[in-house]
């Protein structure tokens, strides 16, 4: 868990799912335990105190930010290719992950 230390048996989106330009992104994910994972809907634990300054501020710069301005402009790629792109990555990190172990 990101935030207390103990084995991370979830994942938190630091910006909500509903958002389609994050949702699949690495950088709002965090790793936290079933415990911390419900102070944060319900008690409303603040994430923006475990993660670096530099990534909340991308974070917040980008929320609201469009598909289109995202994907065409920043990575000059489709929606498809950036999908693809997240579902290659999240494979060669859960390989990874179960290399390790």
């Amino acid at each position: 868990c990101h935030i207390c230390g103990k084995d991370a048996e979830a994942i938190h989106h630091i910006i909500g799912r509903a958002n389609k330009v994050l949702r699949y992104d690495f950088i709002n994910l965090l790793p936290v335990c079933n415990s911390c994972h419900r102070k944060i809907h319900e008690e409303g634990l603040d994430v923006s105190k475990y993660v670096s300054p530099e990534r909340w501020q991308f974070l917040q710069q980008i929320k609201n930010k469009s598909y289109r301005d995202l994907l065409i402009f920043e990575y000059m790629q489709t929606e498809d290719e950036f999908l693809k792109d997240c579902r290659n990555h999240l494979k060669r990190t859960l390989n990874d992950r179960n290399q390790i172990r």
